[in-house]
C-alpha cells in the first residue's frame, strides 16, 4: 500500500523511535497517537487473500448501504456510533490498498439502488486521503460490523469443517447433469471464452463476420448447426471497411443483415474494468461478443508476458462471466505459424474453443483447433468472392468480399507440416520431374516414378544443419512424414521402393 508521509507525520514517527525522555510532548487531541500512526504506516494492513476478502464481505453484509453519506468517521468524538457511515466504509476499504478494494465497495454501494450514483461513488473514493493524520482504519468497519451482529470468519488454520458443503457425485448424478450447449455445434460452446486465429490476410475477419450473421440468423455454417442469439461484433480493426463488407454480405444474401447482429465502432479496452462493464451493460444475456482484434483491445500489453496476458484473460472472463455468454477472440499467429496464437501459452490454456485459419499456395481453410468436449481437427476449405459495391470520388472500384465454402479443396491434401518436410517435398518433387522412370510399382503407366533410396539421397543434402551421422535416417522420417500425408506415395517393385506425386 502506497502512503503519502507527510513532514508532521514522519515528526511522529521519529518521536515514537525515540528513546523515551522524561517530558514527552503529547499529540494534538483529534490526532493519532504515533504508536497507530506507525502501525498505519508500517504495515499490519490485512493482505488481500481470498479469507481476508471472504472476510470484508461478510462484515459488509450487517452493515447497510442505505444511509446517509456522513464525515467519513464510524463513531463521534465521544465514541459513540453514528448514523451515517457510507463515507467511512469506503475510507475504510480504500486503505486497504486492495486490487480488488474499490470492486467490492462499489458492489456494497449499489446494494442501494435509490441512494447510488456512479459520479458520487467515484468522487468518494477519490477523495480518500492515505497521508489523513487521522485515517479512518479497516478495524473500525469491523468492530461497527460486530455491533450489528456480525462475527469474524475463521482463519484457514481455524476453520471448522463443514461436512454439507461439497457433494459427492456418483454415476447417476454424473449422467442427470445438464449436456453441453453448443452455439456453433462441435465448435463452440454457448458459454466461454474462444478464439478465431490466423495470419494476417489469410481472411480471419471475412470469416468471424460470416459466423457472427450464420450464428444471429440461428443458419447452418460450413453445415455445422447453429443456435441463433444476440450477436455483438466490436469492430477495432479495419473498422472503415465495415460498412463495405456489410454491403458485401447483404448484396451476397441478398437479404439485410439479421437484426440480431449490432456492431460497436467505439474503442474498447478489455483490460479496462468501465469499458468492461459498460459494454456489458447494452449486450443481452446469452449473447456473443466478437473482439476483433484482441491487440487492438489490450494495445499497451505485452502478448507474451504471463502477467500482461493474465490480465487480458481476466478482463475477458469478466465480459463472459457478465454477459452469461460467449466472447470470441479474433487473434493472430506468430511469425511461424506452425505455433499457433501469438502471445503467452496461457492463452490457448485458458479458451474453450479455438477456430485456427490457415492460407497456403492451395488456398484458404479453417478447422477445430480445441473444442470443449468435442472433437479437434477437421478442415473447411473457403475462399474470397470479391464484390464490386460501386466507386469513389476518385473514379475508383470499391470492393469488399463474402465467404463461400471451396468445394474444389474438399480432397486435396493439407500443406506439409514445418520448413523441413516443406523443403524435403520440394527436392523430391524436382528430382521426380527429372526421372525418365515411369509406371512402376503400382503407379499409372504416364506416372513418374523415383527410387526411394535417390528420394532419400536428395532429402540428405538439404540437411546441412544436422550431423552427417544422423542425416539419412532424418531424411527418411521426413519422407515417411511426407508418405503419411499423402504429399507421396508409394510401392515395390521387387525389392526396390518407389515414390511419385499423386495426381
Amino acid at each position: 500500500m502506497k502512503n503519502d508521509i507527510t513532514p508532521e507525520m514522519l515528526a511522529l514517527m521519529n518521536e515514537e523511535l525515540r528513546p523515551a525522555q522524561p517530558k514527552r510532548p503529547v499529540a494534538p487531541a483529534g490526532r493519532a497517537q504515533p504508536s497507530e500512526l506507525l502501525q498505519n504506516l508500517m504495515g499490519n494492513m490485512p493482505s488481500e487473500t481470498p479469507a481476508e476478502v471472504a472476510k470484508l464481505k461478510s462484515a459488509l453484509e450487517v452493515l447497510s448501504s442505505d444511509v446517509g453519506r456522513g464525515v467519513g468517521s464510524f463513531y463521534d468524538g465521544a465514541g459513540q456510533p453514528v448514523p451515517d457511515y457510507w463515507q467511512a466504509t469506503l475510507w475504510a476499504i480504500a486503505g486497504l490498498g486492495w486490487s480488488c478494494g474499490k470492486d467490492i465497495a462499489r458492489d456494497w454501494s449499489k446494494e442501494c439502488h435509490n441512494r447510488y450514483d456512479d459520479a458520487g461513488f467515484e468522487k468518494a473514493w477519490r477523495d480518500y486521503k492515505p497521508g489523513h493524520p487521522n485515517p479512518v482504519g479497516i478495524g473500525s468497519l469491523y468492530k461497527r460490523a460486530m455491533q450489528a451482529g456480525w462475527h469474524s470468519q475463521a482463519t484457514p488454520e481455524q476453520a471448522v469443517p463443514n461436512a454439507s458443503r461439497y457433494q459427492l457425485l456418483g454415476s447417476t448424478h454424473m449422467q442427470a447433469l445438464p449436456p453441453l450447449i453448443w452455439r456453433v455445434k462441435g465448435v463452440l460452446p454457448a458459454e466461454g471464452l474462444a478464439a478465431l486465429f490466423g495470419p494476417s490476410a489469410s481472411g480471419k475477419s471475412f470469416l468471424a463476420l460470416d459466423m457472427a450473421a450464420a450464428i444471429a440468423l440461428g443458419s447452418l455454417w460450413f453445415g455445422c448447426r447453429t443456435h441463433p442469439t444476440t450477436v455483438v461484433y466490436v469492430a477495432l480493426e479495419g473498422e472503415g471497411g465495415f460498412k463495405n463488407r456489410v454491403t458485401a454480405w447483404e448484396r451476397e444474401k441478398a437479404a439485410p443483415i439479421p437484426p440480431a447482429l449490432n456492431f460497436v465502432l467505439q474503442p474498447f479496452k478489455i483490460t479496462e474494468q468501465q469499458d468492461i462493464v459498460d459494454l456489458a451493460s447494452v449486450v443481452p444475456k446469452g449473447s456473443v461478443i466478437f473482439i476483433d482484434t484482441l491487440n487492438r483491445s489490450a494495445p499497451m500489453a505485452d502478448e507474451n508476458s504471463s502477467k500482461d496476458m493474465g490480465e487480458i484473460l481476466e478482463g475477458a472472463k469478466r465480459l463472459q462471466l457478465a454477459i452469461c455468454g460467449l466472447v470470441v477472440l479474433v487473434h493472430h499467429t506468430g511469425k511461424d505459424t506452425t505455433k499457433g496464437m501469438r502471445g503467452h501459452s496461457s492463452l490457448f490454456a485458458a479458451l474453450d474453443g479455438a477456430i485456427q485459419v490457415e492460407r497456403s499456395v492451395v488456398g484458404r481453410a479453417w478447422g477445430v483447433a480445441k473444442a470443449k468436449d468435442g472433437e479437434d481437427g477437421g478442415k473447411f476449405p473457403f475462399k474470397l468472392k470479391l464484390h464490386v459495391l460501386g466507386k469513389d470520388a476518385d473514379g475508383d472500384e470499391i470492393t469488399s468480399c463474402t465467404v463461400e465454402r471451396d468445394h474444389g479443396l474438399l480432397f486435396q491434401p493439407a500443406e506439409p507440416k514445418g520448413p523441413a518436410q516443406k523443403e524435403a517435398l520440394r527436392v523430391i518433387r524436382s528430382a521426380v520431374n527429372a526421372s525418365a522412370d515411369t509406371g512402376l510399382a503400382g503407379a499409372s503407366s504416364s506416372t513418374k516414378c523415383l527410387r526411394l533410396e535417390v528420394a532419400v539421397t536428395v532429402v540428405i543434402q538439404t540437411l546441412t544443419t544436422i550431423k552427417a551421422n544422423k542425416r539419412s535416417n532424418r531424411a527418411r522420417k521426413l519422407i515417411q512424414d511426407l508418405l503419411t500425408g499423402e504429399h507421396l506415395l508409394s510401392g515395390l517393385e521387387g525389392d526396390d521402393g518407389w515414390v511419385w506425386l499423386p495426381s
